[in-house]
């Protein structure tokens, strides 16, 4: 099976960002925390404000729509709706990786 890698980019409204990282690192760490994935990382730019970046690997689709589904993610998105400027989100096939 083919293990599933995200990559987004997420930026806060004004004045939020320093919220909306918090709430999306305690987001990776418990997503971290579930049998399907393999790893959530992320990352702030050194420059520019109120953006950052994630990368993920799931073991597969499957453990990738658990996750989706989770109680906890729709909490995740619903306190993080009204903060978030913008979000772009690319689901990929891993090809290769040193995680995987």
């Amino acid at each position: 099976m083919a293990k599933i890698a995200i990559v987004g980019e997420m930026s806060a409204h004004p004045g939020k960002f320093a919220e909306y990282l918090a709430k999306m690192t305690e987001h990776a760490r418990a997503s971290r925390k579930e049998p399907g994935c393999i790893r959530f990382d992320v990352f702030v730019p050194r420059e520019g404000e109120n953006t950052l970046y994630i990368y993920e690997i799931w073991k597969d689709q499957a453990a990738l729509d658990v996750h989706a589904n989770t109680p906890r993610m729709k909490a995740y998105r619903d306190t993080t709706k009204p903060i978030t400027a913008s979000r772009k989100v690319t689901l990929c096939t891993l090809h290769d990786s040193a995680d995987a």
